[in-house]
């Protein structure tokens, strides 16, 4: 993949294993942090909830350095529904490497989504209403009316400037640069509990007091992988795999067997009352590995089928070669070559 020519930064990119959820019920939202060296670069904002008709569901908040040193925020949605292809338009963007798909809460497509499209408040640059929408104090009301009428629009409180409705009623609304601000700061300490308490401090200095982010992080990351568990080989006789003979005494098999491993972690999660709960999760990987190997033919004989043509009939008995595939015992199997006794004389 090729990363964003505008991207000139270099260093070491990752996922941060941090989750903040916005929003309220029906219009959740999940912030991802991808970071640079250890800096958060960018939050990408996945939508929780089954969108309405053509909800966005994907948004991209990526901070951008000016010559003098200033940040800023930039804000884009996808057009494409679709999250896997999305968060492959944000890994090719920033050249990520493949060891970062796992920290994803969705699966990487294989396919990218087109170009994001500049977003503020709620709607698209281009949708018809964004000017209308961009002269309004609060439009927090007007574009959830279009979401929930199936409009192209996405409203995740608190990133568009207006107070929380958990805030105080006289709070003043925070920026949305102040906010992503203040929550790239929490995510940067690595501890979930002191990134929630630094992030709620950032907030409640400018705008927001009393008031916690939901905030997930888990350290799935640091936690190595569990050894491989691998089940018994079994011989594949399907279309396509069945043995064949490649010597006089001797055929060719393929075999395969299921391998999986695990890894547990630690999940700590703060609640917007400011709670902190703590729970283990497991996930799993799982595999199949194929072997091609050589085994002795123990049998032969002629057999005769239902066009009446002769066919050699051998049985393949893997238990010389057990040890080298780690077989607990033998596994016998009688197969049937289409092959004629003419292509055959001589050999046998």
């Amino acid at each position: 993949a090729t990363a964003d020519a505008a991207n000139a930064a270099t260093g070491e990119r990752t996922i941060s294993g941090v989750r903040i959820s916005l929003g309220e019920e029906g219009r959740r939202w999940t912030l991802v942090p991808t970071l640079l060296d250890g800096k958060v670069e960018s939050f990408v904002a996945l939508r929780e909830d089954a969108p309405y008709g053509e909800n966005l569901t994907a948004v991209w908040y990526r901070k951008i350095a000016a010559a003098d040193g200033t940040e800023s925020w930039q804000t884009k949605a996808f057009d494409d529904q679709d999250q896997s292809k999305a968060i492959r338009a944000v890994k090719q963007a920033l050249a990520l490497a493949d060891s970062t798909d796992e920290s994803w809460p969705v699966a990487v497509a294989a396919v990218a989504a087109a170009e994001p499209e500049p977003m503020a408040k709620g709607l698209l640059e281009s949708d018809a209403l964004a000017p209308l929408v961009a002269e309004l104090e609060d439009p927090q009301p007007i574009v959830e009316m279009l979401e929930d009428a199936g409009w192209q629009a996405a409203w995740i409180g608190p990133l568009e400037g207006v107070a929380l409705a958990t805030a105080e009623p006289d709070a003043v609304a925070c920026s949305q640069a102040a906010v992503l601000t203040a929550v790239a700061s929490g995510v940067e300490t690595g501890s979930a509990l002191e990134g929630a308490l630094i992030a709620r401090a950032s907030l409640q200095l400018a705008c927001l007091p009393g008031l916690c982010f939901q905030w997930t992080s888990d350290n799935r990351a640091a936690v190595p992988w569990g050894p491989w568990f691998c089940a018994s080989w079994t011989l594949l006789l399907d279309a396509g795999w069945a043995p064949m003979q490649i010597a006089p005494c001797e055929a060719k098999a393929w075999y395969q067997r299921s391998v999986s491993r695990s890894k547990t972690f630690t999940v700590t999660h703060t609640s917007w009352n400011c709670t902190v709960t703590t729970w283990a999760e497991t996930i799993f990987q799982t595999d199949t590995q194929p072997s091609e190997h050589r085994v002795p033919i123990t049998t032969l004989k002629w057999v005769a089928t239902s066009h009446d043509r002769p066919h050699l009939q051998f049985r393949v008995h893997p238990a010389v070669t057990s040890a080298s595939l780690g077989f607990a015992g033998t596994d016998s199997r009688d197969t049937v070559l289409p092959w004629s006794s003419e292509r055959l004389r001589g050999r046998m």
